[in-house]
C-alpha cells in the first residue's frame, strides 16, 4: 500500500471516543498502553488506523487536523451510517459532493470533525476488510481513511516539505464553499484516490501549541525503498531534525514541522 496509512488525534474522554468508533461506528480496536486506543479494519490494517490519546484537558480541540475522512463502500453506506447516528442522537450534516465523491460530516465530543465519504465512485488506495463482529453491516463498515483535512502555519513552507522531501505532488486546488477565500491545495500520496490525498490550506489565525499536547500526526507509506532513502537523505541536506522508528514490518522517519504537527513516512518492507 502506498497512501494514507493512520492518523493520531487527542481525545479528552477516551472512553467516549471508544463508545462512538467501536460501538456505534462499528470499527475495530486494540489498545496502545493505559491512555491510548486503535480503531481499523477488521485486521487493523495500515490505511484503516485512526489512533486516539487521552489529554488530561477537558477543553482540550485538536489545532491541525481539520476533517479525518472514514470511507465507507457505496453510497447505501452513507445512508445507514446517517440511520445509525441519527439513533444515537448524533448531528449530522447532508450528503453533498466533493470532486465526484458525496460524503457527509459530524462531530466527536471535541468538536472534531470527520467526514464519512462513500468509495463507490472512487479510484486508487483500496479499503480494508469489513470485520463480522462489528455493530455495523458488513457491506457499509468504514474500511479506509482519507482524505486528511490539514490547517498549518505556513503553507508554502509545508508544502515545500510534502513536496520535496517526501515527493508528494499537488494535483489540485478547491474552495470548501462559494465564501471561502483560502484555497485548499490537494497533495497525492502514492495511489492516490481518497485514500491517498492530503488536503492542506493555512489557518487565519497562528496555531499555538502547548507542549504536553502536541498529538496531531499524519502517517503515510511508500512501497519504494529508494523514495524512502531519498527523502533521509534530503532531511540530512536540509538539516530538519528526524526520528527513525523501527518496527517488524515496516521502519519510519518522523518529523514535526513548525506548526506543531508531526508526519510520519513509512516503508512497508
Amino acid at each position: 500500500m502506498s497512501g494514507i496509512r493512520s492518523v493520531t488525534l487527542g481525545t479528552s474522554d477516551l472512553s467516549k471516543t471508544k463508545e462512538l468508533f467501536e460501538n456505534i461506528l462499528g470499527l475495530n480496536s486494540s489498545e496502545k498502553g493505559d491512555n491510548a486506543l486503535r480503531f481499523g479494519d477488521a485486521d487493523l490494517n495500515p490505511g484503516t488506523r485512526i489512533h486516539f490519546v487521552e489529554v488530561p484537558n477537558n477543553d482540550y480541540q485538536n489545532s491541525h487536523i481539520d476533517s479525518v475522512g472514514l470511507r465507507t463502500p457505496s453510497d447505501s453506506g452513507l445512508d445507514e451510517y446517517q440511520d445509525i447516528l441519527n439513533q444515537h442522537q448524533i448531528s449530522f450534516s447532508s450528503i453533498t459532493e466533493l470532486n465526484g465523491n458525496m460524503h457527509f460530516n459530524f462531530e466527536d465530543h471535541n468538536q472534531q470533525l470527520f467526514d464519512i465519504y462513500s468509495n463507490e465512485h472512487n479510484t486508487g488506495v483500496p479499503l480494508g476488510m469489513p470485520s463480522f463482529e462489528s455493530t455495523v453491516n458488513p457491506l457499509h463498515q468504514i474500511q479506509g481513511l482519507g482524505p486528511v483535512i490539514l490547517k498549518v502555519n505556513e503553507l508554502s513552507i509545508t508544502a515545500s516539505i510534502l513536496n520535496k522531501v517526501f515527493g508528494l505532488h499537488i494535483f489540485a486546488e478547491y474552495l470548501p464553499s462559494e465564501e471561502a477565500t483560502q484555497v485548499i491545495q490537494v497533495f497525492k500520496i502514492g495511489e492516490g484516490g481518497l485514500g491517498g490525498e492530503l488536503h492542506l490550506y493555512e489557518a487565519e489565525n497562528e496555531i499555538t501549541n502547548q507542549e504536553n499536547e502536541m498529538i496531531e500526526q499524519v502517517e503515510f507509506s511508500t512501497n519504494s525503498k529508494s523514495d524512502f532513502e531519498n527523502a533521509k537523505q534530503t532531511l540530512e541536506d536540509i538539516g530538519i531534525p528526524y526520528q527513525t522508528l523501527q518496527q517488524d514490518d515496516s521502519e519510519s522517519l518522523r518529523i514535526t514541522e513548525n506548526s506543531g504537527i508531526s508526519f510520519i513516512y513509512t516503508l512497508d518492507k
